[in-house]
């Protein structure tokens, strides 16, 4: 496990642009993830809007996240699957500024399975690291582990 972490981290260090990414745990009230998860987040590559590795998750006003200019979101409820993630959709599209998200403009938008790939300590860890450049990582992320918001049809 060690040797495929390494090898991820390796790979998105050589990755010119280190991208601005917003990890929400929970919709509604807004919480970003913390711990692993932002060690998750710069260990592949990108640079966490908030979340500290110290504390947990942590509660957000939408002017924050307005004003952090977030270049990639990672929805991932904590402790749900993809189809249970995908029924949140309608609140963060409801919510004033979401469409001028750079995220949200450049097709950014990640919902993922945090059960089995970020909420819960375990191997399946590293496959969630690759989530962060999914066109560096292309073919690693399994089928139903993550969806662009483009992509879930069903909101």
């Amino acid at each position: 496990m060690q040797v495929r972490i390494d090898a991820v981290t390796e790979r998105a260090a050589q990755v010119e642009h280190r991208p601005k990414v917003l990890q929400l745990e929970w919709v509604d009230p807004l919480l970003c993830g913390g711990h692993w998860v932002v060690e998750m987040v710069e260990r592949a590559g990108g640079e966490s809007c908030f979340g500290s590795k110290e504390t947990g998750s942590s509660r957000l006003d939408w002017d924050q996240v307005i004003a952090s200019q977030p270049e990639i979101i990672m929805l991932m409820p904590f402790g749900f699957n993809l189809d249970r993630a995908i029924e949140d959709i309608p609140l963060l599209l409801n919510l004033e500024g979401w469409d001028s998200l750079p995220a949200v403009r450049n097709d950014r938008v990640f919902i993922i399975d945090a059960d089995a790939y970020t909420s819960r300590l375990g191997p399946r860890l590293v496959t969630g690291l690759e989530i962060i450049h999914p066109e560096v990582f292309s073919g690693l992320i399994p089928d139903g582990g993550a969806v662009r918001l483009s992509e879930a049809a069903r909101f």
